[in-house]
C-alpha cells in the first residue's frame, strides 16, 4: 500500500490529538489561574484530569497501531490478514476500554467495584 494514500488519514488524527492536546491544556490553565480550589477539590480536579488525559492517549495509542501496521506490512499471507483483522477488532472496542478506563482511575467507583463497598457521597 502507498504511504502517500494514508497520509491525509495520519494527518486527520494527528490534527484531531492536537487540538485535544492545546484545548485540554487551555483548560488546565485556565482551571488554576482563576479558582480557588481547597484541598480535596483540587485533588478531584487533578484525578478528573489524569482520566481526561488517559482518555484521550488510549484511542491515539490504538489508532497509531493500526496505522502503524497498515503502513509496514508488505505482504498479503494469511497470517498477515489474520493479524489485521484481529487488530481491527481491538480498533473497535476502543469504546468499551473509554468506560472501564474511567472505573479504574476513579477512586469511589474503584473502590466501589473491587471492596464491594457503598459509595460515599463527596
Amino acid at each position: 500500500m502507498n504511504v502517500l494514500a494514508l497520509l491525509p488519514t495520519a494527518l486527520i488524527e494527528i490534527l484531531a490529538y492536537l487540538i485535544i492536546f492545546v484545548c485540554g491544556f487551555k483548560m488546565v490553565r485556565y482551571v488554576d489561574l482563576n479558582t480557588n480550589l481547597d484541598g480535596n477539590l483540587k485533588r478531584l480536579n487533578k484525578l478528573l484530569t489524569k482520566v481526561l488525559i488517559i482518555l484521550a492517549i488510549v484511542p491515539f495509542i490504538n489508532q497509531a497501531g493500526v496505522l502503524f501496521f497498515v503502513i509496514f506490512s508488505k505482504t498479503t499471507n494469511n497470517t498477515t490478514n489474520i493479524i489485521r483483522i484481529l487488530i481491527s477488532i481491538f480498533y473497535h472496542l476502543t469504546p468499551v476500554f473509554n468506560p472501564i478506563i474511567c472505573i479504574l482511575t476513579n477512586t469511589p467507583y474503584r473502590n466501589a467495584i473491587f471492596n464491594r463497598s457503598q459509595v460515599n457521597p463527596q
